[in-house]
C-alpha cells in the first residue's frame, strides 16, 4: 500500500540512500528522444550520497511516497519544496522510481504539496518542469509562464517555468461553509 508522508529528518533520514538511487535511476531510465545520452549523463552521472539528500531534504519541506511496512519502507517517489524567502514555493524536485511511474505517485505528491502550501498561506507554487514532467504539472493546475534553459555539466536543457496560483483557492476556501 502506498502512503505519502511529510519528510522528517529524525524519522526518514535512513531513506537518503534510497532517494539517491531513486533520483539516479529515474534519470537514467528516461527513454525519450528529447534527452540524449549525454544529457542524461550530465543530469545524473552517478547517485549522489545519501548524506547529500538527507541535508537537502532537511533544509526544505519535502514529502516521500512510501510502500511496504512501517519498519522497512521503500521510497518510490519524493517532492522537494523550497521554503526560504527567495525560493519560497519553488518545487525543486519531483521524482518517481521507474517501476512506480504512471501510477499516480507524482500527482499524489503534488497534491500533498499544494495542501500544505495553502495551510501555510503561500500564494503560488512554481517549478522548472522538464519536458517529461510538464504534463504532470499541467494536470495539477500549473500553467506555463515561459520556456527556460539550464546548463548542467556542459549540456543545455530546455525546461518550462510553470506557476500555480493558490491565492484564489485560499479565498474560495474561506467563503465555503
Amino acid at each position: 500500500m502506498l502512503r505519502v508522508e511529510v519528510y522528517s529528518h529524525s524519522r526518514h533520514r535512513h531513506l537518503g540512500e534510497q532517494i539517491a538511487n531513486l533520483y539516479h535511476s529515474a534519470v537514467t531510465a528516461i527513454d525519450d528522444a528529447r534527452y540524449s545520452a549525454a544529457q542524461r549523463l550530465a543530469w545524473s552521472a552517478a547517485p549522489r550520497s545519501g548524506r547529500y539528500w538527507q541535508l537537502r531534504l532537511k533544509r526544505a519541506q519535502a514529502w516521500v511516497m512510501l510502500k511496504g511496512s512501517e519498519q522497512s519502507p521503500l521510497c518510490v517517489g519524493f517532492v522537494l519544496l523550497e521554503t526560504t524567502f527567495r525560493e519560497r514555493g519553488y518545487i525543486a524536485c519531483l521524482y518517481v522510481a521507474p517501476d512506480s511511474q504512471r501510477q499516480g505517485v507524482a500527482s499524489s505528491l503534488l497534491e500533498a504539496t499544494k495542501k500544505w502550501a495553502l495551510t501555510q498561506g503561500y500564494h503560488h507554487l512554481t517549478t522548472d518542469a522538464s519536458a517529461l514532467s510538464k504534463p504532470v504539472f499541467e494536470r495539477a493546475g500549473f500553467r506555463l509562464r515561459h520556456k527556460s534553459y539550464q546548463e548542467k555539466s556542459g549540456q543545455m536543457f530546455g525546461s518550462y517555468f510553470m506557476k500555480l496560483i493558490l491565492a484564489p483557492l485560499v479565498h474560495e476556501r474561506v467563503k465555503s461553509p
